[in-house]
């Protein structure tokens, strides 16, 4: 489609990690269609450092949405005016709303961009939120990764051919991170795999107990060192893993998105749910191993070579609820400590 001289593309895609490293070829396979293009990222204030640096992306708009919510008040609406005020000032071209959520769809409008891109309505998570667009993608059928969705809604919208799958992250040298490596020699001193027990909602969780016996399965077995990886809130996890364990095994630092970055380069494999650091761990060529349940590998799994994910298909699988319906976790208690060792030792060897 021809948008004339000026072209301003907005991308609303505001959380969470993993779904923002998916929306990354987003903004490359803009850049590469449109080389002089202004291209703006909408995204929540706490993830602006995985677009730093980025190459495709001439300015990042953080917002707050989780902060106003909890405290609405004279001058968080000042804020959200404002903001608003901003957005309406640059004249964008076009939108894309990569959620297909209400408050997402509100956005896309409030913007004033001639063309508000998104999806079908059968494809948007909050199906009411695609009278917010004038230009909607077609409806695409499962099988599909999410990745691939994001980049047939920009073909559909501009009439581009070319999706380019790639992941531009800010290149990470941290101090701290190089000297808690440094303070470690026995630790660098096998090949490292993490263990990240953490995901975005509880039915995704495995047991960790089981976390436990698989890192002393591997630390005895592969004799690789493990490192122990968390984020905001999920030190508790951690800490219990490295009681039950008999075998040594290292704790992460706290890190920001950024030092996370630094540290997941150290790893040769990371173990991990259906969680962001599954995600930038694969955007950033660590190879992986995933155990799923409630959600779909097709659609959400780690993208690229070398991950393998284990799950088991239920009558109930995927049904993508925050907490099992049955109350019984049993997609996730169905995945065993064998099975995700035999991945882990299988794509150690594929890698060697």
């Amino acid at each position: 489609m021809s948008l004339g001289s000026q072209k301003k593309f907005l991308i609303i895609k505001l959380s969470a990690l993993g779904d923002i490293v998916h929306a990354l070829p987003v903004a490359r396979t803009l850049r590469q269609a449109y080389p002089d293009a202004f291209i703006a990222w909408m995204i929540e204030e706490r993830y602006q450092g995985l677009l730093h640096n980025n190459p495709d992306i001439d300015k990042i708009i953080p917002i707050r949405i989780k902060s106003w919510r909890k405290n609405l008040n004279r001058e968080t609406l000042k804020e959200i005016i404002q903001i608003i005020k901003n957005l309406r000032q640059q004249n964008f071209d076009v939108v894309f709303d990569l959620h297909g959520l209400i408050k997402s769809g509100v956005i896309a409008m409030l913007s004033g961009a001639r063309i508000k891109a998104g999806f079908h309505r059968k494809n948007c998570k909050e199906k009411i939120s695609s009278i917010f667009f004038n230009k909607k993608a077609p409806y695409i059928a499962g099988g599909i990764h999410v990745i691939d969705m994001y980049l047939t809604l920009v073909q559909s919208t501009l009439e581009i051919q070319n999706k380019v799958k790639q992941f531009p992250l800010p290149e990470i040298r941290d101090k701290k991170v190089e000297d808690f490596f440094q303070h470690h020699p026995e630790l660098t001193s096998k090949n490292i795999i993490g263990i990240n027990p953490g995901a975005g909602f509880e039915s995704k969780l495995w047991e960790l107990e089981r976390f436990a016996q698989l890192a002393d399965r591997i630390t005895v077995e592969l004799n690789c060192s493990i490192l122990l990886t968390w984020g905001p809130g999920e030190e508790h996890k951690i800490n219990q893993i490295a009681a039950s364990m008999k075998q040594k095994c290292w704790v992460a630092p706290p890190t920001s998105i950024q030092e996370s970055m630094a540290l997941y380069k150290h790893l040769t494999l990371l173990v991990s749910c259906d969680s962001g650091p599954l995600h930038l761990c694969a955007a950033l060529g660590i190879p992986t191993v995933s155990m799923f349940g409630p959600t779909d590998p097709v659609r959400n799994g780690a993208y690229g070579l070398n991950h393998i994910t284990v799950y088991k298909k239920l009558d109930c699988s995927f049904c993508w609820k925050r907490k099992c319906p049955l109350g019984t976790n049993e997609c996730m208690k169905q995945v065993t400590v064998d099975e995700v060792f035999e991945s882990v030792r299988s794509n150690q060897k594929s890698n060697i």
